[in-house]
């Protein structure tokens, strides 16, 4: 006589078989996205000779480098037009609307165009630029036809699984530069931090045209300016510009890759010559394993660099922090891996830049940073003024760090944004508070909101001719967004207009952006 536990366990496993069978079984991870990415591309000056003559090679070397990445980043040094329209500049570029097709057929599918030669030609010159790459389905990079659009992130495919922002530290001041995503870097960092908290599940690869040409080392500033995309939630940072090889480090156990150099140019010798290729394998919103390919341009074209190129490579991949080392493997790449594990703050759901420059009452420069003290699990905000420092002790974590003359009192206050309850409000959310500087250069509490109309998700103060505003995305209670502008009213903050309601978090962040 059979029991019925002995009866249960085949019964059991012949519907486990036949659930799987039916594409019910336990679902599994999405793989990893793997994005390449290389310098500078230029189709102009010397290139096409020797494209024409070792094309065939290119394109072997290509296939071999892109194998198995989903998507193929490049930057496009020159405009590509038939007309023209050269600005008035030391060295100018222009290359044929053609090989746009042709740098599609090779395995690229996008180029980023915020760049320093993007407007050689001018505006036309750039729009017939946009116009030949939408002709062969290539991805464009920091580039708006509208200059009212912002900087607006390019999201990778379908699968919307990795976000980019193009971004140039370089002005050119020729008609049409509004179009380019540039200049300004405490938006881009804004940008950024606003797109990571409305999509936290998507990895955002922050792609620069920065630095100085031909400079082994990137400067103080670019290391703090990279550390700051990182703080604001950017996944993984990439440079080009300088045509030469600058190292790669780790910051938060994020890879920041300061320079490529070039990838198809016709410098020659010496340091142009030397080139690598990043790797970057995303997953849920995060830069996974991180490979660097060793290239040699020989004289013009890219190649696997050899023994000699691959050692001298090595030396200028090494960063001064020694944050990365590089593991040589089978395939002849090299595995780039933090040497220590990131610090207790990464845990913290802060996607901000952490120091600000104030003016205070008397007229003088506060500095103000926020600092996570890991012992405590807590933050303090610093302030300091000359020899004087007040600090600010915060019990709770914090989202966002900004200023703004929120009372309209002619001097700037400090924005927090808290994650935390309130006396008047028992749920964990995120918070809005406003301090001031006082003579001494220490900070006062204004306004500590227990909520606005929503729940808020980001802030920032927006200087208008009639006042300073604060201007918000909040998420209704039917699960859609709204831009919210509040005005400062006796003691606190007060709610002028919505913006917009009824968003997609799409249409939220570029409402926001956009708001004047």
């Amino acid at each position: 006589m059979l029991t019925f536990s002995r009866l249960l366990n085949p019964t059991l496993c012949w519907w486990a078989a036949l659930l799987a069978l039916a594409g019910c079984a336990a679902p599994t991870a999405p793989p990893a996205v793997r994005v390449s990415l290389v310098g500078d591309v230029l189709l102009a000056r010397s290139v096409p000779t020797a494209l024409a003559r070792d094309s065939a090679a290119l394109r072997r070397t290509a296939r071999q480098l892109w194998a198995g990445s989903r998507y193929v980043i490049g930057n496009l040094e020159c405009p590509l037009t038939d007309t023209a329209r050269p600005a008035r500049k030391a060295i100018v570029f222009q290359g044929n609307p053609q090989w746009a097709g042709w740098l599609r057929r090779l395995g690229f599918t996008h180029l980023a165009l915020a760049n320093n030669h993007t407007l050689d030609q001018h505006l036309p010159g750039l729009r017939a630029t946009s116009r030949a790459l939408r002709h062969v389905r290539l991805g464009q990079l920091g580039y708006q036809p509208d200059t009212l659009a912002g900087c607006l992130p390019t999201v990778l495919g379908a699968d919307s699984t990795v976000a980019v922002f193009s971004y140039s530290s370089l002005t050119q001041r020729i008609p049409g530069e509004g179009c380019v995503c540039g200049r300004d870097f405490a938006t881009l960092c804004e940008r950024v931090a606003t797109y990571k908290t409305l999509f936290p599940e998507r990895a955002l690869l922050v792609y620069l045209h920065w630095g100085t040409e031909y400079a082994a080392q990137p400067s103080p500033e670019q290391r703090q300016q990279a550390h700051d995309l990182i703080d604001a939630g950017a996944a993984a940072v990439v440079g080009a510009h300088p045509h030469v090889v600058q190292p790669l480090e780790f910051y938060r156990g994020r890879p920041i890759a300061y320079s490529l150099g070039n990838f198809l140019f016709d410098q020659r010798g010496g340091a142009t010559a030397l080139a690598a290729q990043a790797d970057v394998a995303f997953r849920n919103g995060a830069a996974g394993a991180t490979y660097l390919r060793p290239l040699h341009l020989a004289p013009v074209l890219p190649h696997p660099a050899d023994a000699s190129a691959r050692q001298a490579l090595a030396q200028r991949l090494a960063p001064a922090d020694s944050s990365s080392e590089l593991l040589a493997q089978a395939d002849g790449s090299w595995l780039a891996r933090p040497t220590a594990p990131p610090a207790a703050a990464d845990a913290q759901p802060t996607y901000l830049v952490p120091h600000l420059v104030l003016a205070g009452p008397a007229g003088a420069r506060t500095t103000v940073r926020l600092r996570y003290l890991p012992h405590l699990r807590q933050y303090q905000v610093r302030a300091r003024s000359g020899d004087a420092e007040s600090v600010l002790p915060l019990g709770f974590p914090v989202y966002r760090l900004a200023q703004g003359d929120v009372d309209n009192d002619g001097h700037p206050d400090l924005l927090i944004g808290p994650v935390k309850r309130t006396p008047l409000d028992k749920v964990v959310r995120r918070r809005l508070f406003v301090y001031s500087l006082d003579s001494t250069g220490a900070l006062r509490p204004r306004w500590r909101g227990s909520r606005l109309m929503f729940n808020i998700l980001y802030f920032k103060a927006v200087l208008k001719p009639d006042r300073t505003y604060v201007q918000t995305i909040e998420q209704e209670p039917g699960g859609r967004y709204c831009i919210g502008q509040y005005y400062w009213q006796g003691f606190g903050l007060v709610l002028d207009k919505f913006l917009a309601r009824r968003l997609s978090r799409a249409g939220a962040y570029r409402a926001f952006v956009q708001a004047r």
